[in-house]
């Protein structure tokens, strides 16, 4: 039996289990009744962000690493709402797709769908089925400035299928604290291609954590805010277990611990602290362990916004001896209002001795829309370009 012809029977057993997963959701929801708003339906909400990104690696004592990128991002992230009860999710990118060596401008933008699924909200239970991004952490969303996130999306987990659901609990005076769960594998279906520039169809055979084919992967998170104790306090808790891929060593297990605190000093002036650790035994599939430490300061006075922002990631090898990678990122920019915002920022990067001097700029636009009689929510999107890692590689 070929290669192509196993990739496409286990493709449809993962869709033949998550149609089952959605319709036996779909039958449980229905007959438990839908819940009443005021929503004209069907809606459609949504935004589109637009970004235009140069970054330039001015020194390094790697001579290859030093070069110009420069490049736009584009994020569609839409909600069509079909009933009360259930909503379909959209998300679509546009960006560089490959890791650029040299000078480039404008080069390797592909498009792929990062998000498509089925979600169903009943009372405070949200339930989802289908390509999602599974909750673990939050400083790869909540880490300001432009380079902020360069390290800690290392352990983000993205374009997944599976199945998830969400349990908010509020405690009145003692904040709403939320429950999620989530249950997945690597997505190896044509939605991990892209179009214009291909970055190629996920294979079983590439490996990796989570690349089982099977819903054998989970994550599971506590979140909280709103307290009345802790004013402006919020905190994640998180839980990881991806079963090894083919090639991999061992399943990778992690932790994490986040906090994030806002603050007024006055009418104009807002500040933002956040900090946060992860831990991974087997991490990457490998024998080694990995620890993330990352903080994070962020001031906005009118239309003036501040940010300074690092990590250290320190990876003990399962043979003995250990290596350090460190990354710390300086950022400013005015907000014109409108959604229309200008940023630039210096990063320092050294992994392992090698080490990069960043200096960037970010242009971004965001565009709100929505059909007539949509509700007037905030889309909960990834993140904003503005958080966006650079399309350079500072370190590894």
């Amino acid at each position: 039996m070929s290669n192509r012809t196993v990739q496409s029977n286990e493709n449809q057993k993962t869709l033949k289990l998550l149609s089952s997963s959605a319709v036996a959701l779909i039958l449980a929801l229905s007959a438990s009744g839908a819940v009443a708003n005021d929503a004209s339906y069907p809606f459609i909400i949504g935004e589109l962000e637009l970004e235009l990104a140069n970054d330039n690696v001015f020194r390094s004592n790697d001579a290859a690493s030093a070069f110009n990128s420069l490049n736009p991002t584009v994020a569609l992230a839409a909600e069509i709402g079909l009933t009360p009860v259930f909503s379909t999710h959209l998300g679509l990118t546009l960006e560089q797709v490959f890791d650029p060596t040299d000078d480039n401008y404008f080069q390797d933008l592909g498009l792929y769908v990062d998000t498509l699924h089925l979600q169903a909200n009943l009372g405070d239970v949200e339930i989802i089925a289908g390509k999602f991004a599974p909750s673990f952490g939050q400083a790869w969303d909540v880490t300001p400035g432009l380079f902020g996130t360069e390290l800690v999306e290392d352990y983000e987990i993205t374009e997944m299928f599976g199945v998830g659901f969400a349990l908010p609990l509020d405690a009145g005076e003692k904040g709403i604290h939320t429950v999620r769960a989530n249950s997945f594998l690597v997505d190896t279906t044509f939605l991990s291609e892209s179009m214009f520039r291909n970055r190629g169809r996920v294979s079983r055979s590439d490996g990796g954590p989570a690349n089982t084919g099977k819903l054998n992967n989970f994550t599971a998170t506590l979140d909280g805010e709103n307290m009345a104790v802790l004013p402006g306090l919020s905190y994640s808790l998180g839980f990881a277990y991806l079963s090894a891929g083919e090639g991999d060593l061992a399943n990778e297990t992690g932790y994490s611990l986040g906090l994030l605190q806002e603050f007024d000093l006055d009418n104009t002036t807002k500040v933002g602290i956040n900090g946060e650790v992860a831990h991974f035994n087997n991490a990457g599939g490998s024998f080694d362990d990995a620890t993330y430490y990352t903080a994070g300061l962020s001031l906005a006075r009118g239309p003036w916004h501040g940010e300074i922002a690092g990590t250290i990631r320190d990876t003990g090898f399962d043979g003995g001896g250990s290596a350090t990678a460190q990354f710390i990122q300086f950022s400013s920019g005015y907000d014109f209002g409108n959604d229309l915002d200008i940023s630039a920022g210096y990063a320092y990067g050294d992994d392992d001795g090698t080490d990069s001097h960043v200096f960037g700029i970010r242009l971004t636009k965001i565009f709100g829309f929505s059909s007539p009689g949509a509700p007037e929510e905030e889309l909960d999107l990834p993140e904003t370009p503005r958080n966006r890692p650079t399309d350079i590689v500072i370190v590894q």
